[in-house]
Order: C-alpha cells, then sequence, then structure tokens
C-alpha cells in the first residue's frame, strides 16, 4: 500500500518543562526508528502547510481559537488547566498538526493509500471552546468532518489511545455519517463507562493493566465487527501509544507488536468499503523508545497491508 508521512515543520517547535511529557523528541524518536526499520524509504513524504484559523471553525468556537492566539505567551508558559500549558511556538504547532490533518483526508480521498500524521501536540480531548490533556486542536474531528464535506457517506474515527477521546467524541455526535469507536484504559484520564455514548459511538474500556491478551479479546470480539457492521468509505485513526508497558501515562501493558495487530486489523476490516483509504494522526505516547517501535510498527502494518 502506498503510505504518505506528513510532517509539519512547526510541530517540533516547542517543548514543554517537566513534568508534562509533551516534547520535540517524540517526533525524533518515531522519525528515527522509521530510517533503523528501513521503513523510510518507502513512504511518501509530505510537508503539509498549516491550517487556517477559518479552517478550524468547522469544529471549534472562533472565540476560542482567538483566545489561544491572545494568551500564547512570548516566553514562560500560561495554564489552561492542570495538564494543559501554552507555550511559545505551540499554537504553531497545533495549526501544523491540523494542516496535516487535513491534508492527509484531502489526499487519501483523492489517491487512495493510507497516511500518518507525524505530528504534535495532540488532539482528541480538545472540545469545541476548551482545551484538555495536552490537546489544543480536534484533529480527527477536523478531518471527519473534512471527509464529510468531500462526499464520504460514512467515517469511522477509531482512538486507540489509552485515554477515551472524549473531545473527539463531543465534536462528532450530531453527524450520524461519523461514527467514532473509542479503545481506552478504564479508570483513566477522561475514562467513561464501557457501551454506548453519544452519537452512537461505541466505548471499550480495556481493564487496568491490561495487556495484547485483553486487546486481542475487546478488539477482535466487538470493535472489528462493530467496525465491519458500519461499513466506512473512510477511516480515521486517533494513533496512541501511551498504552505502551514502557509509557507512565497509563497503567495498559501493550507491547509494540500489539499495535502492529491491531493496525492489520482495522486496515484488513475495513478495507472491503474503504478500498484501504485511512489516515492516522498520531496523539499520545510519551517514552520515546516505546514510542518509536509502537508507531514504527503501526506504519509497518500500513506498508505491508497493500
Amino acid at each position: 500500500m502506498t503510505v504518505t508521512l506528513l510532517t509539519q515543520s512547526a510541530c517540533g517547535g516547542y517543548d514543554l518543562s517537566p513534568p508534562y511529557p509533551d516534547r520535540a523528541g517524540r517526533l525524533e524518536a518515531i522519525a528515527d526508528q522509521l530510517i533503523a526499520t528501513g521503513l523510510d524509504p518507502l513512504l511518501l513524504h509530505q510537508e503539509a502547510p498549516p491550517a487556517a484559523a477559518r479552517d478550524l471553525q468547522a469544529v471549534h468556537d472562533p472565540d476560542y481559537l482567538d483566545d489561544l492566539a491572545r494568551r500564547e505567551p512570548s516566553a514562560g508558559s500560561v495554564a489552561l488547566d492542570g495538564d494543559t500549558l501554552l507555550v511559545p511556538g505551540i499554537v504553531a504547532a497545533a495549526l501544523g498538526a491540523a494542516g496535516a490533518a487535513l491534508a492527509g483526508v484531502e489526499g487519501v480521498l483523492a489517491g487512495g493509500g493510507a497516511a500518518f500524521a507525524l505530528t504534535r501536540p495532540p488532539g482528541h480531548h480538545a472540545r469545541r471552546a476548551s482545551a484538555a490533556g495536552f490537546c489544543l486542536v480536534n484533529h480527527a474531528a477536523l478531518a471527519a468532518h473534512r471527509a464529510r464535506q468531500r462526499g464520504a457517506q460514512r467515517v469511522a474515527v477509531v482512538d486507540f489511545d489509552a485515554h477515551h477521546g472524549d473531545g473527539t467524541e463531543e465534536l462528532v455526535a450530531a453527524d450520524a455519517g461519523i461514527r467514532l469507536f473509542s479503545l481506552f484504559e478504564a479508570e483513566g484520564f477522561q475514562a467513561p463507562r464501557s457501551g454506548p455514548g453519544p452519537g452512537d459511538s461505541l466505548r471499550l474500556a480495556l481493564p487496568r493493566g491490561g495487556d495484547g491478551g485483553d486487546l486481542r479479546r475487546l478488539a477482535g470480539g466487538e470493535l472489528l465487527p462493530a467496525l465491519k457492521g458500519f461499513a466506512p468509505d473512510l477511516l480515521v485513526v486517533s494513533a496512541g501509544f501511551d498504552g505502551h508497558r514502557e509509557d507512565d501515562l497509563s497503567g495498559l501493558r501493550l507491547h509494540e507488536r500489539d499495535y502492529r495487530w491491531l493496525t492489520a486489523g482495522l486496515e484488513e476490516t475495513g478495507a472491503a468499503t474503504t478500498g484501504g483509504r485511512s489516515l492516522y494522526l498520531l496523539e499520545g505516547g510519551y517514552a520515546p523508545p516505546a514510542l518509536g517501535r509502537s508507531a514504527a510498527a503501526t506504519v509497518a502494518a500500513l506498508v505491508e497491508g497493500g
């Protein structure tokens, strides 16, 4: 399968101080691993343009976006909540990540294949008028809505970050043509109970301390059959790797091979109706060595899917 690696230079242009774990080294770890595994030459590389503020208004309140730009400091930091900071360069990075999401969905719909957006900050906790969980702009919701504008009838947003994509759920609930499938750690940040959620979303909670066997049982028994029944035209995947056993941001005990298995399952399940059209957006994953291996495993599954 043709796989495009989307980057945006502004996404490496900020850093958060400890104890906040979102640092530019996350992107470097993935890029290095793609080279080390021999995957890098197999990918089409694309530098995406940043999104314009008007693009974001498809999912975000204009006053909220203006407030982010107004409050971003020229030095130091401004706390939006206990987990989310504004620092110099982070708004440009969020616009860059949003631009990669939009470029990715446009490219996949026009030319087929898969794309992986190597961007930060993450986005799936961002709501219409608020930031949370390191997230300022909701890239997955933005991509899903753009796909619908471009004629996609059914867009599946699959979120396998260790934390429930609560912001995405809010932002896609009103559109019956978009369905969220969220796989997350029970009792984790923003974790609801398993079962149906707003907008016919499917919430699937892995047990705290869950491992690859738990993932296979829950994804194989519930997620993949539900995805097949939805018959999407396009997959938009919030790809978070903070469920890895080496990552302190969750209690899950996943391994990179588990992410490879899940990605292959998503692609195989969706292939009959998506034609292989999928967009993967980097969300969490804060232990750089494990993040690099896990993201590379996902990309390897995409490359092998063709």
